[in-house]
Formats: C-alpha cells, structure tokens, sequence
C-alpha cells in the first residue's frame, strides 16, 4: 500500500492528465523507498494498521514525512537524467533532510562488529 495517494502526487506535481499516471507512479514508489530507508524504520499509512514484528520504531505517517515524499517525487519526475556533475555520495535535498531529522533512527553499533 502507498503511503501517499496517487491523486495528491499528481496535485503535488501539478499534472491534470493521466499520460504519466505509470512514470508518477514509479517515481512515488521509489521516493517512499528512500524515504523509508532513510528514516531506517517502517512507516505505516493513517489508515493502516502497525506492522506487526517491527523492532519498536515503527511510526504513522506524518504531514512532515508526506511532504518529504512529495518534494523528493517532485525532484526525480523533474530531473529524469542523472547528474553528470555529481560527485561523491548523493544525498537527499536539503529540505528533504530537514523534514525527517526528527524521524530518522539513529543506531548505534556495538563494537567487535
């Protein structure tokens, strides 16, 4: 299940149309799995129920976490060719960071690992 609607994606990005219905739909797809891997925890829709065997870090969704979805969404569909000029790690824009740093799990190894 989607954590954000495909109709709000579209609204988000604009789109009146359902030519890109397949492309929106990848993009959502991809932009909640880095989002969720970002966090490092299971984030679950509204209308869902609380994954069952999660570690404990497991969280509803939040307007903050919504609006990460979408702005990441919004960069993938803009920017559809990689950037040649990057180097080094990639890492999440800006405002897409400052949305989920009070979300994001932070773990600690244990050393000999």
């Amino acid at each position: 299940m989607s954590l954000v609607d495909i109709e709000l994606a579209k609204k988000h990005l604009r789109i009146d149309f359902s030519d890109d219905d397949d492309t929106v739909t990848l993009y959502l797809s991809a932009a909640e799995t880095i989002i969720t891997e970002y966090l490092d925890r299971l984030v679950y829709a509204s209308d869902g129920t609380a994954p069952t065997g999660d570690d404990g870090t497991a969280m509803e969704i939040t307007p903050a976490v919504t609006a990460a979805i979408l702005l990441l969404l919004g960069d993938l569909y803009e920017n559809r060719e990689a950037d040649t000029d990057a180097t080094g790690d990639a890492v999440l824009p800006k405002a897409v960071r400052a949305l989920l740093a009070p979300y994001r799990v932070w773990r600690v190894l244990s050393e000999g690992c």
